[in-house]
């Protein structure tokens, strides 16, 4: 992503940012998850299921659910904003997981 597609007036606004390649990149997460989940699966209906198996789905189903979430997101226009405080979720956080809901401020566990 380059800094040519991000316009933003002032820190407190959301970016205005083409979210294609973000969409892409979420669809490719999901398809790879869905799979991986299919696998751990698999794994679970042996007579004694795997309890990593079944943990591994189970987590798997919540990120597919998170990527689910944030490609409503993307099609509401409230991609790229914290769900909690409001403000832009920065790109970089978005490139590293683009189901991310929150700002690092608001994700990191209260002290």
């Amino acid at each position: 992503m380059t800094s040519s597609t991000l316009t933003t007036a002032t820190t407190a606004e959301a970016p205005t940012t083409d979210w294609a390649s973000f969409r892409e990149l979420l669809e490719t997460h999901r398809v790879l998850c869905v799979a991986q989940r299919e696998l751990a699966l698999s794994e679970t209906v042996a007579s004694i299921p795997d309890p990593v198996a079944v943990s591994r789905a189970a987590t798997l189903l919540r990120t597919i659910e998170e990527i689910d979430a944030a490609q409503v997101r993307i099609d509401t226009g409230t991609y790229g904003r914290c769900v909690s405080c409001g403000r832009a979720i920065p790109l970089e956080r978005l490139e590293f997981r683009p189901f991310a809901t929150g700002c690092v401020a608001c994700q990191e566990p209260a002290r």
